[in-house]
């Protein structure tokens, strides 16, 4: 029996990404000729693998693909099955097992935890609550998968800090080292930026080079960098791509002479650190100490029709109070506000468009999902960048630690994962 066991191998992989390909033109074609069909009654639900002998359908990793191309904006053609697919299917199998590990250590993930991040992300990207699942409901896509990346994502999280966040040493002169140098820089730029991060840990490095380069080319063609980054970026806090702002002096000196060229919303080339490859992408610069805006509340609205009368009604309005009166009668049923939110957590459509707003004004239309929406900025709120603590700076610290330990658990839980192949 254990000579159909495999470990991760290529010949596992490849076996999995024709029968998603197989199975996903099934889909397509009979998406064209039963759309009225329950789709679930469509497909297979055929278990093609077990992972330490939990079944995996080809349902579930059709529904997986459907997200991330939706999501990150790249269509499934040819290429996503070359090319993306397979690290997709590694990616999932990942998750799979970090699910296993986290219902061993019994970890609780608190529903309302999941709720909280689902809600981030359609704030995130200018969904009003709930409209996100209608937007991947239209793409034949549950939000299902979404919540279970999610769990996996948090769950993961907090089984690393409370297996090993007692075991890390931060010195002190380590802290005091760090603090100092935040403090030279004040006046000096910073960096607000996003990344994709692939490790050599235990890979062969021309195939981190290879994939690293697929991710580059999506991104290219229009794929959503963020997204890309949390599906596939090496990270202990849930593949999150964002690292938020630093001094040009923490980057690696060869790759910060590159990154230091980039305008805002532009990314980089592949770049080999000392321990992986990187894309970075530079979503602000600032001076450090100066005065930004921090969070922006903002109402958001779709207006039923236009013509010389509204538009007249329009120009009369003074703030968003007057804004909600007239949406009641002139804009769509999903027009509404969507609270305050944290700049720096927008989409970058959303930031490049605000920073160029005052309070009380009305953008021009924007692209929501797949709609066209207008926003109101309602306040905009500016703070002054403060040095972090060193209370702060020591947790940086451990979380950086955490991360390396992360992929190393992870990568000893992989080559333990036993897969046995169905089909």
């Amino acid at each position: 029996m254990n000579l159909i066991k495999k470990i991760f191998n290529k010949f596992f992989l490849l076996k999995i990404f024709f029968a998603i390909v197989i199975f996903s033109k099934l889909v397509l074609a009979n998406n064209d000729n039963e759309t009225n069909t329950p789709i679930l009654k469509r497909l297979p639900t055929s278990i093609f693998a077990t992972i330490n002998n939990e079944p995996i359908s080809i349902y579930d990793m059709i529904q997986r693909s459907n997200l991330f191309s939706v999501s990150a904006k790249i269509p499934i053609n040819e290429e996503f099955e070359m090319k993306i697919l397979p690290d997709l299917i590694s990616s999932y199998i990942d998750q799979i097992i970090q699910m296993q590990e986290i219902k061993k250590e019994n970890v609780f993930v608190d529903d309302n935890q999941v709720k909280a991040m689902i809600l981030q992300i359609e704030k995130e990207n200018g969904f009003k609550k709930g409209k996100l699942k209608e937007f991947l409901k239209k793409n034949k896509t549950e939000i299902s998968i979404l919540e279970k990346q999610v769990t996996a994502n948090i769950g993961w999280r907090q089984l690393i800090a409370n297996k090993f966040r007692n075991q890390i040493v931060i010195q002190d002169t380590e802290v005091e080292t760090i603090h100092k140098k935040l403090k030279s820089n004040v006046g000096k730029e910073e960096l607000f930026i996003e990344q994709i991060f692939l490790s050599f840990e235990n890979k062969k490095e021309n195939e981190v080079l290879k994939k690293i380069n697929n991710l580059y080319e999506q991104i290219f063609k229009g794929g959503n960098f963020g997204l890309i980054a949390k599906q596939f970026s090496d990270s202990f806090g849930g593949k999150i791509g964002k690292i938020g702002w630093i001094p040009e002096t923490n980057l690696d000196i060869k790759i910060m002479n590159e990154v230091k060229k980039l305008e805002i919303n532009k990314y980089s080339k592949p770049l080999k650190g000392e321990n992986g490859y990187f894309i970075i992408k530079v979503l602000n610069k600032r001076i450090t100490g100066e005065e930004i805006i921090s969070q922006v509340s903002l109402f958001r609205f779709k207006l039923i029709e236009i013509n010389e009368e509204i538009n007249l009604l329009m120009n009369k309005i003074k703030n968003c109070s007057e804004l909600e009166d007239f949406s009641k009668k002139y804009a769509s049923v999903d027009s509404g506000s969507l609270g305050m939110l944290n700049y720096d957590e927008l989409s970058n459509n959303l930031k490049s468009t605000i920073k160029k707003m005052d309070k009380n004004e009305i953008s021009d239309p924007l692209k929501f999902g797949s709609e066209e929406f207008q926003i109101m900025t309602c306040d905009i709120k500016k703070t002054k960048p403060i040095i972090p603590s060193k209370f702060k700076i020591r947790d940086i610290l451990t979380n950086k630690k955490l991360d390396t330990i992360a992929r190393q658990y992870m990568s000893e839980l992989r080559s333990k994962a036993l897969i046995d192949i169905r089909i």
